[in-house]
């Protein structure tokens, strides 16, 4: 696809960068961090003025009311989360029009820990979306949205208050049953000088996904830039530009109010 190879070496290097850094020797890193609970428990809550992931609206850009539950013991992990998505709406066989799908369900569970200076993350994630009537393809046939993926992520400070992580996912039958895809996804974070009570910092994710042509998926770029800050303890805002790269043609004429570029704005309570 245009455009692509010059790119492609750039994000193959940032994320080599990222993984090369996070696996040089910390000295006096401890691989279990003192006084670490066996039990964990977390809840949150959010709106905001889209949904978007891996680049592309989920609510058709009107606004989203998500939140979740987060367990933890030791090195394992279980999470819950859940979200209004909006992808419009379908014509059947029979000339029927019906609601895509009107909610997303995640459920999630993994290990995760630190070795040396690295905190390392394997896991799997179900997307479903219930009571969803899902997608028509070319010949009339629907297709499921539910899918599953697995991921692989290694993370940690690269310098000072800079911080990178490089994760990977691997679906085997990808949202709309188009075969397998594959996720590589690089982020860079930057803490700031807190002022004000707030605890403000920059980050950055470029990442690249390649579906199976063959089966109806396709490969693109996505990206976003953006700030967040922390406050009142339990309290983030962040505000982000989310865009895409290199989608493909019989898609990009209808990119605009799915994929194109969009600042997006997120308030999120935390416990």
């Amino acid at each position: 696809m245009p455009g692509k190879a010059s790119i492609q070496g750039p994000a193959i290097a940032l994320t080599l960068a990222i993984l090369v850094a996070c696996a040089a020797p910390t000295p006096g890193a401890a691989d279990e961090p003192a006084g670490q609970q066996d039990f964990t428990f977390s809840a949150n809550v959010g709106i905001a003025s889209d949904y978007r992931f891996r680049g592309f609206t989920q609510t058709r850009e009107s606004a989203a009311v998500a939140g979740g539950v987060d367990l933890g013991f030791r090195w394992l992990y279980l999470g819950l989360w859940a979200s209004n998505v909006d992808f419009g709406r379908v014509q059947d066989s029979a000339g029927r029009f019906h609601e895509v799908a009107d909610a997303e369900l995640d459920v999630y569970a993994g290990i995760k820990n630190r070795l040396g200076p690295v905190e390392w993350d394997v896991g799997v994630i179900h997307y479903a979306y219930p009571g969803s009537f899902g997608t028509v393809d070319s010949l009339g046939r629907r297709r499921d949205l539910d899918y599953t993926e697995i991921k692989g992520a290694v993370s940690g400070k690269l310098h000072d208050s800079l911080t990178g992580s490089f994760t990977v996912y691997y679906s085997p039958d990808y949202f709309g049953e188009v075969g397998d895809n594959w996720v590589f996804e690089g982020t860079l974070t930057r803490a700031l000088t807190p002022f004000a009570g707030l605890q403000p910092s920059v980050s950055a994710t470029l990442a690249y996904s390649e579906g199976d042509e063959g089966d109806g998926g396709y490969d693109y770029w996505y990206w976003n830039v953006g700030i967040s800050f922390i406050f009142a303890d339990y309290f983030e805002f962040d505000l982000r530009y989310f865009d895409t790269i290199d989608v493909p043609e019989n898609l990009a004429g209808d990119c605009s109010g799915r994929c194109d570029g969009a600042v997006v704005a997120r308030l999120t309570f935390e416990y």
